[in-house]
């Protein structure tokens, strides 16, 4: 009985040092003692710096120090208060997740920094005027296809899409099989990446729109069918070579840049391009594979006139019959 005491004594030990301490915020051993008392835990001072010490053996790192006063607390945590705020930054941004499921994330993450510090977080946290799924069960959504995934299985699915009936906007969930090949997180939203068993080729799905999804008994149709990818799917790879979740054939385009623009262009392209000085200075020309999409075309006429396209040709008319139809709507 008393070593199961002591057991317990040292879980609520390490429990007020990770709610209660950081090092602007370290905790005396009196004020341990009286945090346990609120547990129902009598102890003696000379304990708590035994329980100190054995946590210490157990790898833990508590720094005992007098500034800004005298006190214990626990210097390294799991995540950092700039890796929780990063974290938080990227939940709130998420548009797939519901907002309830957002606040019961935040407050987790929340959870892993010391009280003090999650108080100074918090004024940081603005959930309600984000825009944010009404899917509910997008967590248990996205937990069967990682399984489906896992296992080479193609999945059954409800995908809701949105139409106009007159002035109302409605909602008409069709039924899809699909082989699915990986799950991506692409300008805040989140993607099932496969491919209808209708077509040939990569489709891309928002989670937060798939209704209901259940596992078939059918095995996947191998990616490499409908890809260039061979031995396994590269996300990486794909994600770079498309533009804003629009598929599309793949090419080679050749683009001519003004100068100021090599930050975004390295930023968007990390691999695979190949810069050359462009025919007027300060100008660049670079080459690279991507998905050739609507998605591309969009990128590329919001640079205006900073971005040339030299080829392909295909591509050159793409944008320039975007550009005709805006000045057209323009001039009505």
């Amino acid at each position: 009985m008393k070593s199961d005491n002591i057991r317990l004594r040292l879980i609520k030990v390490l429990e007020i040092l990770r709610q209660k301490s950081d090092p602007e915020h370290p905790v005396s051993s009196g004020e341990i003692l009286d945090e346990l008392k609120k547990y129902g835990i009598e102890a003696e001072r000379k304990s708590i710096y035994r329980d100190i010490e054995a946590l210490r053996d157990s790898g833990l790192d508590i720094v005992l120090t007098g500034i800004p006063k005298k006190g214990y607390y626990l210097s390294t945590r799991a995540f950092s208060l700039p890796e929780v705020s990063f974290l938080i930054d990227a939940v709130q941004s998420a548009g797939f997740i519901p907002k309830n499921g957002t606040k019961s994330l935040v407050k987790k993450l929340q959870s892993l920094l010391s009280e003090h510090q999650s108080v100074e977080l918090k004024d940081r946290v603005c959930i309600d005027n984000r825009l944010k799924s009404n899917n509910e069960s997008v967590y248990d959504t996205i937990e069967i296809l990682n399984e489906a995934i896992k296992a080479h299985r193609k999945v059954k699915i409800q995908y809701a899409k949105s139409y106009l009936d007159g002035t109302e906007l409605k909602v008409n969930c069709k039924e899809m099989v699909v082989s699915p090949y990986a799950l991506l997180w692409e300008a805040d939203r989140y993607y099932l990446i496969g491919n209808n068993k209708k077509y040939d080729n990569i489709t891309h799905l928002r989670v937060d729109r798939i209704a209901e999804v259940s596992i078939m008994r059918e095995d996947w149709r191998h990616f490499s069918e409908v890809s260039e990818y061979s031995q396994r799917f590269d996300i990486a790879d794909y994600s770079r070579k498309t533009f804003n979740m629009f598929g599309g054939e793949k090419q080679r385009i050749d683009l001519e840049c003004k100068i100021e623009l090599l930050d975004q262009i390295t930023d968007r392209f990390t691999d695979g391009i190949f810069i050359r000085h462009g025919k007027q200075e300060p100008t660049f020309r670079f080459s690279t594979d991507v998905l050739v999409s609507d998605g591309l075309v969009g990128w590329l006429m919001q640079f205006g006139g900073d971005i040339k396209v030299l080829s392909p040709e295909s591509l050159k008319r793409r944008v320039l019959a975007n550009a005709e139809r805006l000045v057209e709507v323009y001039e009505k």
